[in-house]
């Protein structure tokens, strides 16, 4: 590590006069300063103590603040207008009741710093410490928070929409009351969470984890869950009309009473899922695991089951209208006081389909015939 000179206090007058000449400030300490109402439009401040200061109505807008201390600094109606934070200490700090656009906040820590009542437009946090930092009844629009440590975290009733999170652990974290739309969660975890009632639309989430988690009567419509794993979690009565399940894990879980009208749960496990009394107007589940599962009392017109396992499962008072049962797996099914149209398997078509050039040689490509050629 190279040595950095010590850091030599600066008064306020110097920080103004530095920012006048347009000149970087470096290797200093300012702790406790009052920099309110000031502006330091396109201010640099670098491996300075800045901890306890004041920046309240300040105007920090275009600022590049690096490798810095801002330990319970407070920027309550700060101007963060462009404003870089990179690799800073914001420990404890205040950013309440403000209004933030790009601004970056880079490697830095905001544990226990307080965003309550702010908003944040296009504003990124990557590879953060945001462990208890407080986000509630803040709103985040077109907001990145990539790789970040959230433990602790709390996001009460706060409004995200054009959303993307990476990487994060959501367990620890308080997401009650949010309201959720337009986001992408990557590789997140919210098993065990309580998060019944809640809006997840627009929303979606790639190989997430969703253990345990209760989701009754949440609003997942329009939302893609692709590859995600719903062990053991419970989705009685939600709205998920037009969402895709595509490939996720939902054996044995509870989906009775939902609305699903043109769901995808193409290639999903549902063996022992339950979908009973449930809506599902052209609903898919090609290829889909729906050994055992139930499907009684549901609307499933115009739904799609080809190529699925439907061994031992049960459509026991169900309506189906031109319902696609072609190629399906049907050991053992109950179709008790069902009512409708159902499009059963067309052998020839069922024949086309499992003819494949990788498996079954053409004459014309055996090495016999091609030395012949």
């Amino acid at each position: 590590m190279p040595d950095f000179p010590d850091k030599k206090p600066i008064t306020l007058e110097d920080v103004i006069a530095f920012h006048a000449h347009e000149q970087p400030i470096m290797f200093k300490t300012a702790s406790g300063v009052s920099f309110a109402g000031l502006s330091l439009k396109g201010a640099r401040f670098i491996q300075c103590d800045l901890s306890g200061c004041d920046f309240s109505g300040a105007d920090l807008s275009e600022a590049q603040v690096i490798s810095c201390t801002l330990k319970d600094a407070v920027f309550n109606g700060c101007n963060l207008i462009n404003t870089q934070l990179v690799e800073c200490d914001l420990s404890g700090a205040q950013l309440k009741q403000t209004h933030t656009e790009r601004l970056q906040v880079i490697s830095g820590d905001a544990s226990e710093t307080s965003f309550a009542e702010s908003t944040f437009d296009q504003v990124s946090f990557a590879q953060s410490i945001l462990t208890d930092a407080d986000f509630s009844d803040c709103g985040f629009y077109r907001v990145a928070i990539l790789a970040a440590d959230l433990k602790g975290a709390r996001f009460r009733n706060a409004v995200l929409s054009n959303f993307m999170l990476t990487d994060a652990d959501l367990r620890p974290v308080d997401i009650s009351g949010a309201y959720i739309d337009v986001a992408v969660f990557a590789d997140a975890d919210l098993s065990g969470l309580d998060l019944s009632g809640q809006s997840w639309q627009h929303c979606t989430f790639q190989k997430g984890a969703f253990k345990g988690t209760k989701m009754d009567g949440a609003e997942l419509d329009s939302s893609v869950f692709a590859e995600c794993d719903f062990e053991g979690a419970s989705l009685r009565n939600v709205s998920a009309n037009m969402t895709g399940f595509t490939k996720s894990r939902l054996d044995g879980v509870d989906l009775s009473g939902g609305q699903y009208s043109m769901a995808n749960f193409a290639g999903a496990s549902l063996s022992g899922a339950r979908f009973n009394k449930s809506q599902m107007f052209s609903s898919v589940f090609m290829e889909a695991d729906c050994r055992a599962a139930l499907f009684e009392d549901c609307d499933l017109r115009q739904a799609e089951f080809s190529h699925a396992d439907l061994s031992g499962s049960s459509f026991s008072t169900s309506s189906f209208d031109h319902a696609k049962f072609h190629g399906a797996k049907n050991d053992k099914v109950v179709m008790l006081g069902t009512s409708g149209s159902r499009i059963e398997t067309d052998t020839e078509r069922l024949l086309a389909e499992r003819y494949s050039p990788d498996k079954v040689a053409l004459d014309s490509d055996t090495p016999a015939r091609r030395e012949k050629i």
